[in-house]
């Protein structure tokens, strides 16, 4: 027995495929955006820019810090309304981004003990969108010392004189 298929059973199949991605795309939420940036000094070493491009709220939530390379002390991850005491720990940082908004998080990674060291961290932030899936979606950012510190020498490097010394 052979299976021969016909041009209407391909054309079956494809529609049928392409109508199930097209109804998903349609049901399964917009992702955030998470967009890493030189940082704002004298606060920050790097920031994270969270964009929700959907036009439903997103809940944005720090899960857990993974230490990669280094030694030194504990990353901080913040925003402007943190409180300052939960800056080091882990899973403290909650967001509610509203639809088509965005949120700045700032992250601490450099210190004294850091500079002769390269620290590498692995951040991962949760977020949740509709009703239609109830867990929790993964988005992970890599941070390191060398990378803050040559986003804010670009930056610095581009400023006129007079915000250079400000800066």
């Amino acid at each position: 027995m052979t299976i021969d298929p016909a041009f209407r059973d391909v054309a079956a199949i494809w529609g049928a495929g392409l109508s199930t991605l097209i109804l998903l795309a349609k049901l399964l939420p917009s992702r955030p955006l998470f967009l890493l940036e030189p940082g704002q000094p004298p606060t920050a070493d790097l920031t994270v820019r969270i964009i929700n491009p959907s036009k439903s709220m997103r809940l944005v939530r720090e899960r857990y810090r993974w230490k990669l390379t280094g030694q030194g002390r504990v990353i901080g991850v913040f925003t402007r309304r943190s409180r300052l005491s939960d800056a080091g720990i882990p899973g403290t940082l909650v967001l509610a981004l509203k639809g088509e908004s965005e949120a700045t998080v700032l992250i601490n990674c450099l210190g004294d003990r850091d500079q002769p060291d390269v620290g590498r961290w692995l951040i991962c932030f949760v977020w949740r969108g509709s009703w239609m899936i109830p867990v929790g979606i993964p988005a992970f950012i890599f941070v390191s010392t060398a990378r803050a510190k040559q986003l804010n020498a670009a930056i610095q490097a581009d400023a006129p004189p007079s915000e250079a010394k400000r800066l």
